[in-house]
């Protein structure tokens, strides 16, 4: 029993797919099912009957395997002499928030379009090889990025399959009273609720913000439908979802991150939400600004033209109008921060540029 308890445990924790030995365990377990089914601890756990797991586990030398790898696993959880410790022990109660709107971990979870997901992916295993003090938030598309064949004709032809939580390595985030925490983001003129999942990265957790419920209308609920999907009013969407979102899962959550990562410039509108909170602690807008840009950093992965998001002034008056009335900030202000030239009422707001100025 202690070892189905084990494998399910390891099963659901990102940590063996940068493990060898773990995956020739679940490789071992049912060589067609790896095959078939991505490579997926979780999904092979669950076509493997109960039973049959037992069976093997009478095995001497799988059980041995399974033992070890168990062992290993258990280790690198609990080491208490890690790096994080020694030398980042401020970051243990007050994390780093690291947003990024893809994060490459796996073929189980295609929820990344390329390079600056594998990025983020790399940061949150690194973070947790060093114990530092890291909570990851992102988007669960449930479409995920598409996966390509070649048709009769020789076409690339695309296509999307649907992701379903409980066959990979998720768990939903929980409220007090066990049911799925929901938070609320405003956008536009309507307010879109959200739950989330948590994806186990080592040591280190990632959210994963999911507005597909019953109560949102169907464009809040497609915002988490596909990576970089729709056009410019989805975008614009989708990151408000992604910044603002962010912020408050994290406060429902009760976490006080020290540091808010935004790796390219898809996150920048969690800077309004900081700035929300302080002004309505009683900061004016500049103390507000100042005190969010003391603890924001930004990196940018793709500074090449198609990299930086625009909007127009009219589209971020749109989505923003909720938000706006709440936080009580002058649009013009707003606009300032996302444009090279803060007097040009006709300068595109740039996210780019947001995040450079915050």
């Amino acid at each position: 029993t202690q070892l189905v308890a084990g494998l399910n445990r390891l099963a659901r924790n990102l940590w063996w797919t940068w493990d060898q030995e773990a995956q020739e365990l679940f490789q071992e377990l049912s060589p067609r099912s790896w095959q078939n089914l991505y490579h997926n601890g979780v999904a092979i756990l669950h076509e493997v009957s109960e039973y049959e797991l037992r069976v093997r586990l009478q095995e001497p030398d799988f059980a041995e395997h399974v033992r070890h790898v168990l062992k290993d696993f258990d280790d690198y959880l609990h080491d208490q002499h890690t790096w994080g410790r020694q030398h980042a022990s401020a970051l243990q109660k007050n994390p780093v928030a690291y947003f990024s709107a893809e994060f490459g971990f796996h073929e189980t979870l295609p929820i990344a379009a390329g390079g600056l997901g594998i990025l983020a992916g790399d940061h949150a295993k690194s973070a947790s090889d060093l114990d530092l003090g890291f909570v990851g938030i992102s988007l669960f598309y449930r479409e995920g990025y598409f996966q390509q064949a070649i048709d009769a004709n020789n076409w690339q032809t695309e296509f999307y399959s649907q992701l379903r939580p409980k066959n990979l390595p998720l768990e939903p985030v929980l409220d007090a009273q066990g049911e799925p925490l929901v938070c609320t983001v405003e956008i536009g003129m309507s307010a879109a609720r959200f739950h989330a999942w948590r994806a186990k990265v080592g040591r280190v957790p990632v959210y994963l913000l999911d507005a597909n419920r019953p109560e949102n209308e169907q464009h809040f609920r497609d915002l988490t439908l596909r990576v970089y999907g729709g056009d410019s009013t989805t975008r614009i969407m989708q990151e408000i979802l992604l910044g603002m979102g962010g912020v408050r899962l994290l406060r429902s959550l009760g976490l006080l991150p020290s540091t808010f990562h935004m790796n390219e410039g898809h996150a920048a509108f969690l800077v309004f939400e900081l700035i929300r909170e302080k002004m309505a602690a009683g900061k004016t807008f500049a103390e507000a600004l100042a005190a969010t840009k003391s603890e924001c950093v930004f990196t940018t992965h793709t500074p090449v033209e198609a990299g930086h998001d625009r909007f127009s002034p009219d589209l971020m008056e749109y989505a923003l109008q909720r938000f706006r009335a709440h936080a009580r900030v002058p649009f013009a202000d707003l606009m300032k921060l996302g444009r090279v030239k803060p007097a040009n009422e006709h300068e595109a707001f740039c996210m780019t540029v947001l995040a450079l100025k915050c």
